[in-house]
């Protein structure tokens, strides 16, 4: 994703300072980000908790894309409104999918009533991708659990259980993503789905996400940049 969050930026007229690839990799850049308008982070969930923190350290709003890190997550977001830091953050900075996020709660609405249907969620990434569920599969489990009341919580894989929203998760090629919402009965079948075709939206959208950012304090994510936060 580097390389990718690279070409959007200089695309957009921004130039890179600096790339930082190993946690050991902070303690040379700090003079080098002292002009830095905004550091973008997509790593691993152990590298991001660094960086993230790293950046409130150093006073830089810092925009993550990282998933897997539930604990650490919530452990900057506290820091960062508790210290009127800049975060930004998101499962998935592509515009279609955060589109197709407000499809997936108002169909999961449109379905209250429709008891017979039951719900699930298939996602589908590179071999290279660690975490499981991805985050954006995550993100539109919790979109259902807040628009439905036939489930009260998402869990990874399958379940006999009516309250229980099945989540599963394929690892196969160099598939950027695909996302598949389905709502099932015994008389026919309800699908949305979103395709990645290449991670080049991904990167714009966290490009657009920092120069967003630059000048605001506090906690964000892809429903202010998009202005259809509820």
């Amino acid at each position: 994703m580097g390389h990718e969050v690279e070409k959007a930026a200089v695309a957009r007229g921004h130039g890179i300072l600096i790339a930082i690839d190993t946690p050991d990799g902070w303690n040379s850049a700090v003079k080098l980000l002292e002009p830095c308008d905004a550091v973008i982070d997509f790593s691993t969930p152990a590298a991001a908790a660094i960086a993230v923190n790293r950046c409130f350290d150093l006073g830089i709003p810092v925009v993550s894309g990282t998933t897997g890190w539930a604990d650490g997550l919530s452990a900057a977001i506290q820091r960062c409104l508790s210290g009127n830091h800049s975060f930004f953050h998101a499962p998935n900075f592509s515009i279609g999918v955060n589109i197709f996020f407000e499809i997936n709660r108002q169909l999961a609405q449109l379905m209250n009533p429709y008891s017979t249907y039951r719900a699930a969620i298939h996602e589908i990434h590179h071999i290279y991708k660690k975490d499981a569920p991805s985050g954006t599969a995550i993100a539109l489990a919790d979109g259902i659990l807040e628009a439905n009341q036939a489930y009260h919580r998402w869990v990874s894989g399958p379940s006999a259980n009516p309250g229980e929203l099945e989540v599963s998760s394929e690892r196969t090629g160099e598939i950027p993503g695909t996302h598949i919402v389905s709502w099932s009965s015994a008389t026919d079948d309800i699908e949305i789905k979103h395709t990645a075709r290449n991670r080049e939206g991904f990167a714009l959208g966290a490009v657009l996400a920092a120069e967003w950012l630059h000048g605001r304090k506090g906690f964000f994510g892809m429903a202010d940049l998009l202005g259809n936060k509820p």
